[in-house]
């Protein structure tokens, strides 16, 4: 006789073998059923552990650490900050001068963009340190100068161009502490006016001409004999060496501080 089973009959009875062979290889216990604290309890999952960096990448990633503070460390002795327009005569002028504050006595300057008609507010707020190039010639900038000088202000750094008595150096009262070698350099650095005009009058600002920093290099290497005498011999072989080398910019480090804060990028 054959037997024929419906196919609900036959999942029943897997189901049940499958139930004796659990229980049949489950651990000895009290009780066959599941109580409700196993129930509702999930399987512990192991403890995670922190995969082991490579020694090397380790040690360049703290000489990153210490490259960055290092960096921050590096400004020289202090950022000067020059109010600069564009206008061939007081840009290169900033440039010429400011060759000297970085390669000869080991200073940051940062040139702040600003008009012409800034400078006065910017530099008795103390947010530039010198505006290199104020022509008195104009009325109403004399009187400025003159007022601010009196009450203490603006301190009146000389004039920058020997044929000029109009054109004057006006210098924060803070330099006086801050840097004190630069405001001394600024008293003797007189330039002759003849050579200098006829540079900065082919400085430009547009894709074509000389730039002010062009400018001033040009005339640092054609006038040694001129500017030997405002600087010391440590500082005047710094110069030279710096220009021996190319080096046509006011950048000795690799970037130049922004800001409040130094963000300096170390040396070159």
């Amino acid at each position: 006789m054959i037997c024929r089973f419906s196919k609900r009959t036959l999942a029943a009875a897997l189901a049940a073998l499958i139930s004796l062979a659990v229980f049949a290889c489950a651990p000895e216990r009290d009780t066959p059923l599941i109580t409700s604290e196993e129930f509702g309890t999930p399987t512990p999952l192991p403890t995670p552990t922190a995969t082991r960096l490579p020694e090397e990448a380790v040690e360049i990633a703290g000489r990153r650490t210490s490259d960055a503070q290092t960096a921050l460390d590096v400004v020289g002795k202090d950022i000067i900050k020059i109010a600069n327009w564009k206008e061939g005569g007081p840009a290169m002028l900033n440039n010429l001068l400011g060759y000297f504050m970085v390669w000869g006595y080991d200073y940051t300057v940062e040139l702040v963009e600003m008009e012409e008609a800034d400078y006065r507010d910017a530099i008795e707020k103390g947010e530039v340190d010198l505006v290199l190039h104020v022509d008195t010639a104009d009325e109403d900038t004399g009187a400025w100068l003159s007022s601010v000088v009196e009450s203490g202000t603006v301190n009146d750094g000389g004039k920058p161009l020997a044929d000029s008595e109009t054109v004057r150096i006006a210098v924060h009262p803070s330099m006086t502490e801050r840097a004190p070698d630069l405001v001394s350099f600024l008293e003797t650095a007189t330039l002759p006016g003849e050579a200098f005009s006829k540079i900065a009058g082919t400085v430009k600002f547009g894709r074509i001409g000389v730039t002010p920093g062009v400018g001033a290099f040009k005339y640092l290497k054609e006038q040694g004999a001129v500017w030997n005498a405002w600087v010391s011999e440590v500082e005047a072989s710094k110069v030279q060496e710096a220009i021996d080398s190319s080096k046509t910019s006011l950048r000795n480090r690799t970037c130049i501080p922004r800001g409040v804060e130094a963000n300096d990028c170390g040396r070159n």
